[in-house]
């Protein structure tokens, strides 16, 4: 199961698997990270007017539509970071019907994970006003 399609820096989509067919765990943020997108926190990543609804928008439109963690991909993630579903998006809007279905038919269950550290790449580049920062969605 992949939750939302990532853009890496070059524009091409990439895949970050939220789940592990092997052992059947769906991962899934134990709490909302600091900057999630979907926290009306002060913290959350500034997006630009409108950017959240088609966002939110986009990730419905299709029946197993999910949000992985901007706080799980890189560059934002340490190394080594395995992707997760956003606790945002589960919380607003539930599981995906893929995520269900899979925990129905074959067994599979939900893995909740905490939020990884902040890359420091990232944070340090969060802190400068004006600076553009590749960590945000």
């Amino acid at each position: 199961m992949n939750a939302r399609p990532a853009q890496r820096e070059t524009g091409e989509e990439a895949e970050y698997p939220v789940a592990d067919p092997r052992t059947g765990e769906i991962r899934v943020l134990s709490r909302k990270c600091d900057t999630c997108v979907l926290n009306p926190a002060v913290t959350a990543v500034p997006l630009a007017p409108g950017r959240r609804k088609a966002f939110i928008e986009e990730a419905r439109a299709h029946e197993d539509g999910s949000v992985t963690c901007h706080s799980t991909l890189p560059p934002a993630a340490p190394p080594g970071t395995l992707a997760a579903m956003c606790r945002g998006f589960i919380d607003a809007y539930g599981l995906p019907a893929a995520a269900v279905e899979a925990i129905e038919l074959f067994g599979a269950r939900i893995v909740e994970v905490d939020p990884p550290q902040k890359n420091s790449a990232c944070s340090a580049e969060r802190n400068e006003p004006g600076t553009p920062t590749s960590c945000a969605p």
